[in-house]
């Protein structure tokens, strides 16, 4: 884990994120940032991340669960996320010399300047970088407030797990394409990923937004 000193503030953020790892954080970020082509625009050439171990998934295969075995499948699962949220939020922190493990608005878009939008030379292109500045305040206001119409203007380990679960579920609709739940498989696809972070993008109170309220409901056993 990233050693950020001894001082009292600059260690906040190892107590905050205690569980969390940068590198894996990192491995995360290239995966996602690796996604889309541009916004709601599958990467054909990207990977699928696999957000839990190979013991998840051959239990989740198993037929005739116990209710044991189903509490154990949502406890781990819930486990995974809130790691990788954490390895995920520590790598920005770092990036963005953070030391309270918790970004305002301003860090995040530093972040998603250089990682997300970086290769697109935003800073060289006055209006495409307006456009997506917009883009990202409405990123930073949905997983800020986990899809609510406000919230603290921080993003915290509670929040970025519940974006993780969001992105880590696919969503189950009814005949008339309304949100009906979640199918939970712990893989982030490339072409389900470009679809929700259009999405996240999008200033709209839309379906991910929908994802993330009920998403920070079920991780924190409101449901």
């Amino acid at each position: 884990m990233q050693n950020f000193g001894q001082n009292t503030q600059r260690t906040s953020i190892l107590k905050e994120l205690s569980g969390a790892n940068a590198e894996l954080g990192e491995a995360f970020a290239l995966i996602i940032n690796d996604m889309v082509v541009q916004s709601g625009i599958t990467n054909p050439n990207a990977e699928v991340f696999d957000v839990v171990p190979d013991s998840w998934r051959k239990l989740a295969d198993k037929p005739n669960k116990t209710p044991d075995e189903i509490k154990e499948l949502d406890e781990s699962f819930k486990a995974e996320v809130y790691s990788l949220a954490e390895s995920y939020l520590l790598f920005m922190a770092r990036e963005v010399r953070n030391l309270t493990g918790k970004l305002d608005y301003t860090q995040y878009e530093m972040y998603m300047l250089k990682y997300r939008f970086g290769h697109y030379d935003v800073m060289n292109k006055p209006e495409y970088l307006n456009k997506v500045k917009v883009q990202i305040r409405n990123a930073f206001n949905k997983i800020s407030a986990h899809g609510e119409p406000t919230g603290d203007n921080l993003i915290d380990k509670h929040d970025m797990a519940t974006f993780i679960y969001a992105i880590s579920t696919k969503s189950r609709r009814d005949a008339n394409g309304n949100f009906a739940g979640f199918e939970i498989n712990g893989l982030i696809k490339p072409e389900d990923y470009a679809v929700n972070e259009n999405n996240l993008f999008a200033a709209d109170d839309n379906l991910f937004s929908v994802k993330l309220r009920i998403a920070y409901k079920m991780l924190n056993n409101k449901l």
